[in-house]
């Protein structure tokens, strides 16, 4: 009985300090009440055990706090893969492998010379080579050795890649 009437005493001079406290820390007053309560409940399991009760509450409260944040982070991630938003740690992002694939075909493309460069743009665009060599002012040989060339260039770097 006695001890249940010391608690009680150190429960209403320690709560509202301790949920300033827990507030100090950075959590929030709702987090801050939570967690007081909790460690409350802990100190009244322990009252007999706890020589400073004052310092176990404010650990314990604090520790509550950060546990707490850290389960509510951890459901807010399952909930973000379970809907789609973001992939699971550790996953491939195929937005990033596209990214990087076309990073690494403008790296081969800025290697072939300027001629080279232009003539196989047109081709991409779709044009012929009588159209290529017209928008580009050279003759069809010219735009076909360009061609040709950027090719072997670009098959050149590609044997590179694989080996």
């Amino acid at each position: 009985m006695r001890a249940r009437t010391a608690f009680g005493e150190f429960f209403r001079d320690a709560y509202q300090p301790l949920v300033r406290d827990v507030i100090f820390a950075g959590g929030n007053p709702d987090e801050a009440e939570d967690a007081v309560s909790a460690a409350m409940v802990e100190v009244l399991r322990r009252w007999d055990a706890v020589e400073n009760p004052r310092a176990y509450a404010r650990r314990a409260a604090v520790n509550n706090m950060i546990k707490s944040r850290q389960r509510g982070l951890q459901r807010i991630s399952e909930r973000l893969i379970q809907r789609g938003d973001v992939l699971p740690e550790g996953a491939e992002d195929p937005g990033l492998l596209v990214w990087e694939q076309r990073e690494w075909v403008t790296l081969l493309l800025k290697s072939l010379p300027e001629a080279q460069r232009q003539v196989l743009a047109c081709m991409v665009d779709t044009f012929t080579p009588q159209e290529i060599a017209q928008l580009l002012g050279k003759t069809e040989a010219a735009v076909r050795q360009n061609l040709c060339a950027a090719r072997k260039r670009l098959a050149g770097c590609l044997e590179g890649e694989a080996q």
